[in-house]
């Protein structure tokens, strides 16, 4: 790892001029700080606030970074870690980094993403919090997570495949194959999928707990049964028609409530009734699911024990640092049962 030494040596400057313009100080040229900037990012030097003493003492904060604190898992994960660290006398300190609403849905392939991160990650190491917890808009690998990170880190609602760091997902097949199983026990043995995009994880594990079902209980899957959606109810409605017209399916499994209404408003287009004619599935049980007529049956995600695990990982890692392993933990979802599924 590079030392603030070697970025001195390489510069041509003293340690001090080094110190100086990593902690802001206003008493060094523009030209050399120029110089230095661009030598720290060129060597990946982060500096250690431990070794340099900037961490004696406990501040009992931890900073949240969010990805989008509008995206519909966000509040009830934070509001888990927020109630968590009331229990246990820690502050919080939140940064938005607002990827959906800059850059929409396909943010994770912005140039900027990485850096914004990053930029996070070393803002709240200046301030000196004693741990971070990134907070996921979806679930995927995250990757850019600084290798030589100086402080504790947890991820919520995603994973990492880097060593040293702990995450908190929910199971996403285990609760796809409940529900799938759920429908099975009340007679339907003919179900349509109306999956999310293609390469999403969601879609993947969803896909995998929906198999599994099928196939505890002897019954095939075949790629017409499944088409994918744009998790919007638009693309809920016309795949509802691509595979309900002139078909023999008894229900249809939603990958998110938004895309089952869509299926409602095609269902009653053709003077269907959901749970009655063709029994109708969700995922998330988003606030829209009770309101929709008949009341959809769907699969609850507990954010709020994620936010609160995540807390409590965290909290544990600050507390217990020389006894810390770093675990993937996995929370189990529920099924609300609601009056869209039909037995026959």
């Amino acid at each position: 790892m590079v030392t603030l030494k070697e970025i001195a040596e390489k510069c041509s400057v003293s340690i001090t001029t080094v110190s100086n313009i990593l902690n802001g100080k206003s008493n060094v040229s523009e030209h050399t700080k120029e110089r230095v900037l661009k030598v720290i990012k060129e060597t990946g030097y982060r500096p250690n606030y431990m070794a340099r003493g900037l961490r004696a003492s406990k501040t009992n904060s931890v900073g949240i970074i969010i990805d989008d604190l509008t995206e519909f898992s966000s509040t009830g994960i934070i509001d888990g870690i927020m109630s968590y660290f009331d229990e246990h006398k820690y502050k919080a300190i939140l940064e938005n980094l607002r990827f959906y609403s800059k850059w929409g849905t396909k943010w994770y392939h912005n140039t900027g993403y990485e850096e914004s991160v990053q930029q996070a990650i070393d803002e709240f190491e200046s301030i000196k919090v004693d741990g971070i917890i990134y907070v996921a808009g979806h679930a995927r690998c995250i990757s850019c997570i600084p290798k030589n990170l100086n402080i504790p880190l947890v991820i919520s609602y995603a994973f990492t495949e880097q060593p040293g760091i702990s995450s908190v997902e929910f199971d996403d097949a285990n609760a796809a194959c409940d529900i799938t199983t759920h429908l099975i026990e009340n007679g339907h043995k003919k179900i349509a999928v109306i999956a999310g995009t293609k390469n999403n994880i969601h879609t993947e594990r969803r896909l995998e707990g929906f198999k599994r079902a099928m196939k505890a209980h002897n019954l095939t899957v075949k790629d017409s049964d499944i088409k994918n959606g744009n998790w919007d109810s638009d693309s809920g409605y016309e795949n509802a028609k691509a595979l309900l017209e002139g078909s023999d399916y008894t229900a249809v499994f939603c990958f998110n409530d938004l895309m089952a209404a869509g299926v409602y408003d095609y269902l009653y287009e053709k003077n269907l009734v959901p749970g009655k004619d063709i029994s109708v599935a969700g995922y998330d049980n988003r606030t829209i699911s009770k309101y929709l007529k008949p009341a959809l049956t769907t699969v609850e995600i507990p954010l709020n024990d994620i936010g609160r695990k995540s807390a409590e990982l965290i909290l544990n890692q600050i507390n217990n640092p020389d006894d810390f392993e770093p675990q993937r933990s996995f929370v189990q979802c529920g099924i609300i049962e609601r009056d869209s599924v039909g037995k026959i």
